[in-house]
């Protein structure tokens, strides 16, 4: 290629490089929106499908170089012994002590979705309802766009022809991601820094931290996020070093696919790209006779041009949802970011127990040490900036300071990347709300993990700078086997899953999943509000609102009667609507859904202690079924009897007595029975009665009220001139007990109500109380 066509391919590709992103991002606002839909749905598996055949081709293509490029760097096995220590300590942790099972239920579930549509029609959109036909193809009905990127359902799709269309195999694939990060994290930094303590370390507490350890177990984004990462920097100082347009190129495709994890990803990419700059455009011959020429025979132009073109996928995306407010919480998307920002600090150092289990799944000694290093790093890049001897370098050994294999890696370098860095944990807390209290949000900041573990391991390495040469290393694994020490001593958090327990989605697909598992292998149909759940899994599902009597009777003959119905999370709305709900609920269509079909309960459990699950098998005739409609229960009063009215006294720890109702001011309901005669009241509380020992026997139906179901459970106790006449036990939602005891003797009665710990719902009914006079 002569000169001119150079400077022309060079031109060419920077202006392309940035109308790409340009042209798409202006779209909608030029009436294009429809186009952009159409071009996010069907061009990104082909773009996929093109960057990975032309990564892996670059890369065996470039095998050999590589080798030759590791060897004069490559640890010893002694330098490796202890990051496959740690490696090891995360495989146990993971496979011994954490659930194989998603986290943020939605998002996670949707990338199953789009990775069965990518595979089966090559649409890059959620399947919505969909069925898959005997040779495992799926005839999606309905595809969706979503505000996630496709990244992750591609790599998905690329083991579906191997490992099959039910996508449990993806968990143990992320175990796979976990050990890759520790050892490309360790080689990464390791390579740029020539300090094999400073890459341990920093491998060693980004492994020990409880979020990176649940988050890889659910295959969620942000693994890959950051095993992305670790390769970026892994093959970035392979280019670095060789400087030729191929190495270039495939570290732009890794980039690229990089940006294909989050929407903000992108933003972060010029941390790579800036400093990438200036290492191709200074080894260009200074024979050129302008800059602007040594910028356009460099390769940048290439490199630019492909992370461009190669994130079209991300930038109709980000195109096709600008303006969406992503996110709820206190602190809402957009013009938040100082108070997101201190609450996140503030939420992962100060760590404290609930239980005896961790609240939130940080470690206070990470975000205390990530400070430490911050600072330090700070002081030495200043103190390197004023250093006069290294301002008069001369300019051949700035040029080639960062490419000698096994250099130093100056501090203001690291300083300037992790600065550039920074834009995109900005962009994460400004844009999607870093409201930390939604506990799903606290996935978000294992995006900054790989740059806190780096900054943790720097404030250590520099402290062991004090101590003589010799003892450096045993002090800098002394000190990770301290920092994995105080990881492994809440054995008890991971094994409760922590604050994940208490996700309602993630634990309904997990309740869903369990009753499957112990029923015989059937081809089904699920009738469902979030199908997408369903189809992740290679089970078929359609909405609600898709079902008519025609096609249930098709459903049914198809299926050999084999349709199920899913009363999950969005048939509760009015129930569990929080304010900081991530999402508007969709209207409930499941009463209405119920009074026209009928079916048969098969399965129901409280979800986290706030609304029912029941899987029900959907039939053909009769009337509908009101599977949550109460029993109206009407209870004559009996001769020589009458209700217990009010206490003579009474205490209770939330809400005022009510007399024939709950304590809310609504209808008695306990165990799916209503009832018009009670007492309402709340635990922790106690009633008294002063009955002179005038009735010989008490009978009544204590339980919990079915108005809210997020009690813990409650136990109530009777005595009798403080003596015990009965105890309840624990009484959970959905169970009665049933009292009857003597009163004979009896002058004073007493209702002892007990929380068990926490009050939260312990809405007690004490139904139909009848006294029997002597």
């Amino acid at each position: 290629m002569n000169d001119k066509d150079k400077l022309v391919n060079g031109i060419l590709g920077i202006f392309l490089a940035l109308a790409i992103p340009l042209l798409i991002y202006a779209a909608p606002h030029l009436g294009q929106k429809e186009l952009i839909s159409n071009l996010d749905l069907n061009l990104p598996f082909w773009l996929y499908l093109t960057q990975f055949a032309l990564g892996l081709g670059l890369a065996i293509n470039l095998a050999k170089d590589f080798k030759e490029w590791l060897k004069p760097i490559a640890p010893s096995p002694r330098d490796l012994l202890p990051v496959c220590a740690v490696a090891a300590l995360a495989l146990f942790v993971c496979l011994a002590w954490v659930a194989p099972r998603h986290r943020v239920q939605s998002d996670e579930s949707i990338f199953f979705a789009t990775a069965q549509n990518m595979y089966a029609n090559q649409i890059a959109g959620a399947c919505d309802e969909g069925e898959f036909a005997e040779n495992g193809h799926l005839n999606c009905q309905k595809s969706v766009h979503n505000f996630k990127t496709k990244g992750e359902p591609f790599l998905y799709v690329l083991g579906i022809p191997i490992l099959g269309n039910n996508l449990k195999w993806v968990f143990p694939l992320h175990i796979f991601l976990l050990l890759a990060t520790i050892f490309l994290l360790y080689f990464g930094v390791r390579a740029w820094t020539a300090n094999n303590n400073l890459a341990f370390l920093t491998a060693a507490l980004f492994a020990a931290q409880p979020t990176t350890l649940f988050q890889f177990r659910s295959a969620s984004v942000e693994p890959l996020y950051t095993f992305l990462f670790a390769l970026s920097i892994f093959l970035w100082k392979w280019a670095w070093d060789k400087n030729t347009v191929k190495h270039w190129i495939l570290f732009a495709l890794a980039l690229a696919f990089f940006a294909q994890t989050r929407q903000e990803t992108i933003f972060c990419l010029g941390a790579f790209a800036i400093p990438s700059f200036f290492r191709m455009y200074n080894s260009q011959p200074s024979t050129l006779n302008s800059q602007l020429n040594k910028i356009l025979y460099s390769p940048f132009s290439t490199f630019l041009f492909v992370i461009s073109f190669f994130c079209i996928p991300v930038l109709l995306t980000i195109s096709y949802y600008q303006g969406y407010n992503f996110q709820g919480g206190e602190f809402n998307a957009h013009g938040h970011f100082f108070e997101n920002l201190k609450q996140a600090l503030n939420i992962s150092i100060n760590t404290p127990l609930e239980k005896g289990l961790l609240k939130n799944p940080f470690l206070s000694s990470f975000s205390i040490l990530t400070l430490c290093g911050i600072i330090l790093l700070i002081i030495f890049a200043i103190k390197e900036f004023r250093d006069k001897n290294k301002k008069a370098k001369s300019s051949k050994s700035k040029n080639s300071q960062l490419s000698t294999l096994n250099s130093q890696l100056p501090n203001i370098s690291i300083l300037i990347f992790f600065l550039l860095y920074f834009l995109q944990i900005f962009m994460v807390l400004e844009n999607v709300s870093g409201d930390l209290t939604i506990e799903i949000n606290q996935r978000y900041t294992l995006i900054a993990f790989p740059a806190m573990a780096f900054f943790c391991a720097f404030a250590i390495d520099k402290a062991s700078l004090f101590l003589p040469k010799d003892n450096r290393l045993f002090f800098v694994l002394a000190s990770a086997a301290i920092l994995w020490g105080n990881t492994l001593r809440y054995k008890e958090s991971f094994e409760a899953n922590i604050m994940y327990n208490r996700n309602h989605l993630t634990t309904e697909e997990s309740e869903i999943l369990k009753w499957l598992e112990k029923e015989p292998e059937k081809k089904r149909i699920f009738v469902y509000s979030r199908p997408w759940h369903f189809i992740g899994y290679g089970m078929n599902s359609i909405h609600y609102n898709s079902l008519t009597q025609q096609r249930l009777r098709e459903l049914l003959q198809k299926y050999n009667n084999e349709v199920y119905y899913v009363r999950g999370l969005d048939c509760w709305d009015s129930q569990t609507y929080h304010k900081k709900a991530v999402e508007s609920r969709i209207a409930t269509v499941c009463d209405r859904f119920e009074q026209n079909f009928p079916m048969e309960p098969l399965f129901a459990t409280v979800i986290t202690n706030n609304y029912r699950l029941v899987i029900a098998k959907l039939k053909e005739g009769g009337t509908g079924t009101q599977l949550f409609a109460p029993q109206e229960v009407n209870i004559e009063l009996p001769e020589n009897a009458q209700w217990l009215g009010p206490p003579s006294e009474h205490s209770q720890d939330w809400g005022d007595l009510q007399i024939d109702k709950s304590v809310t001011g609504k209808p008695m309901t306990i165990a799916k029975k209503r009832y018009k005669k009670g007492i309402g009241s709340h635990a922790n509380g106690k009633l008294s009665y002063n009955l002179g020992d005038k009735y010989q026997r008490l009978t009544a139906i204590i339980g919990l009220d079915e108005d809210e179901f997020c009690s813990n459970g409650i136990q109530v106790k009777i005595l009798g001139d403080g003596r015990l006449l009965t105890d309840t036990g624990k009484l959970a939602q959905g169970h009665e007990y049933l009292l009857d005891i003597p009163l004979n003797g009896i002058n004073q009665l007493v209702f002892e109500m007990d929380g068990l710990g926490e009050i939260n719902c312990d809405h007690v009914d004490i139904a139909v109380p009848v006294i029997y006079s002597k």
